[in-house]
């Protein structure tokens, strides 16, 4: 179990007990640059992001033992599942480096484009640094993921991926799967289907890893357009687009879980404009792409003011995801689902209890979203704890989340980058990971006893403190729940 869970679930214990549950979150406070900054901040970020897959690609070829058959792949491969050498941890603390250099450069980024929305630089070098991001991570040569193999082979084999059959590839397909066999596959027949017409577009194994690639990228400015929808502030969508983390994790190594992910965030504008069953679809198609999904989406009907309404529509968003999954995936998508999470689910007793925990939790919030709509500032990053291990591709499920609640999002995306660097198990960061969690109990410790004794009395009480809801005062979008907060708008600079 991660120490991440440790410090979101203290937290979460922190908001419930402090503020009242209601997006009582840290908020960031982007400082007033001058537009001279970008030609600083910028480069930084872009200069930080290449040399981070520099540092992958120099670690796949020097850190520790790799087989023979490595140096045969068509990609340079860093896999967690072979022992790492001496220099892993300079590594490790180098890569956290870089990502401490990409977030500040973000951060940078987005505090001219805040303050200085007209300024003509500020539109311009953002963009020049967005299609820098996207020529790197669509050139890459390293991938940190195997997932990116199993999407080639599962596209090759179409619908008989669920099946499996024996001796399927030939040729450098055969080279790459006899070493690194398809798994049982976990994912929807929405992904498999498209995934297939996908690869189908290469005529070679790269050729066929780049369109992938590049339908990672559409993602990402297809995710950046229904944010846009929502109206939120020009920096909100600027922290997508120049995201390392999302460029990292859904172009370079081409994972699929940015695709529900904008299906459930498109489906939150779809409830604005009162077109609830284009909703109702959307996120079905989010389940049947990974199964989660349908938990995760199900926060985009707290929006719908009725609650019968909003539970009906909830419950016909499942019903339709189960019956596309049973219709064209049938009992192998079913025993493929059920054996990879016997395969997974292997802890110690402590850990068992933990993770059941997390699971309920996260269970929870969406319970509250849905029944009561309530949010919880800090909630959303329970959410990767539905998946069977946490990698650090799956901290993205928190954006769904927070879209919903329309708050946090920015918090959000400027924390990716250094929370999956310290997710990542291809670094030795766990020492770093428990300091943090330590001290962020810590600090809720300190903060919860001090606000009990300035308020004289319990913890009770101190919950139902006055707390500060400044931030929930901003202008509702027309068919907004009258009290849930909305996105961001231009000049929001928080």
């Amino acid at each position: 179990m991660s120490p991440l869970f440790l410090v979101a679930l203290a937290l979460v214990a922190w908001e419930v007990l402090a503020r009242r549950g209601l997006l009582g979150g840290l908020r960031v406070r982007l400082p007033r640059l001058s537009p001279g900054w970008l030609a600083l901040a910028a480069p930084a970020l872009v200069a930080a992001f290449a040399a981070q897959l520099a540092l992958c690609d120099y670690q796949a070829a020097h850190d520790g033992l790799r087989p023979a058959w490595f140096a045969r792949m068509p990609y340079h491969f860093v896999d967690d599942a072979y022992r790492f050498g001496a220099a892993h941890a300079r590594i490790s603390y180098l890569a956290l480096a870089l990502a401490l250099v990409e977030t500040a450069g973000l951060a940078a980024i987005l505090a001219v484009v805040a303050h200085h929305p007209s300024n003509r630089a500020a539109r311009l070098v953002p963009a020049i640094a967005t299609a820098a991001m996207a020529v790197l991570a669509l050139i890459s040569p390293v991938v940190t993921s195997g997932d990116v193999f199993g999407y080639v082979g599962i596209g090759m084999m179409k619908w008989q991926a669920y099946l499996r059959p024996a001796g399927f590839f030939w040729g450098e397909y055969a080279r790459v799967f006899d070493r690194y066999p398809i798994r049982p596959v976990v994912y929807g027949p929405v992904w498999v289907g498209l995934n297939a017409a996908l690869v189908a577009l290469g005529t070679s194994f790269a050729g066929k890893v780049l369109a992938l690639r590049i339908f990672g990228a559409v993602l990402i400015f297809a995710l950046v357009a229904v944010l846009r929808a929502l109206r939120v502030g020009t920096p909100v969508l600027w922290a997508v687009a120049l995201n390392p983390m999302l460029w990292f994790q859904f172009v370079v190594n081409t994972h699929n879980d940015l695709l529900p992910i904008v299906l459930v965030v498109a489906a939150l504008p779809a409830i604005e404009r009162r077109l609830p069953w284009v909703a109702v679809l959307l996120v079905a198609l989010a389940g049947a792409v990974k199964l989660p999904f349908l938990l995760l989406g199900a926060v985009v009907f707290a929006r719908v003011p009725k609650f019968p309404v909003r539970l009906a529509y909830a419950a016909g968003a499942v019903a339709l995801a189960l019956g596309i999954s049973y219709v064209f995936g049938g009992t192998p998508y079913l025993d493929a689902l059920t054996s990879t999470g016997r395969a997974r689910a292997i802890w110690s007793l402590d850990i068992s209890i933990l993770r059941t925990a997390f699971v309920l939790l996260a269970v929870a919030a969406t319970a509250a979203a849905v029944l009561a709509r309530r949010f919880f500032a800090f909630a959303g990053w329970l959410c990767p704890g539905l998946a069977p291990l946490l990698f650090p591709w799956y901290l993205a499920w928190t954006i769904p989340y927070v879209c919903a609640a329309g708050a946090g999002l920015l918090e959000t995306l400027l924390a990716l980058p250094i929370a999956a660097t310290l997710a990542d198990t291809i670094y030795e960061l766990d020492d770093v990971s428990v300091g943090i969690a330590l001290g962020t109990i810590g600090l809720v410790v300190i903060a919860l006893c001090d606000r009990r004794m300035r308020n004289g009395g319990s913890l009770e009480q101190v919950a139902h403190a006055d707390p500060d809801r400044r931030r929930l005062r901003a202008e509702l979008p027309r068919h907004a729940p009258a009290h849930l907060p909305a996105p961001r708008r231009d000049g929001d600079v928080g």
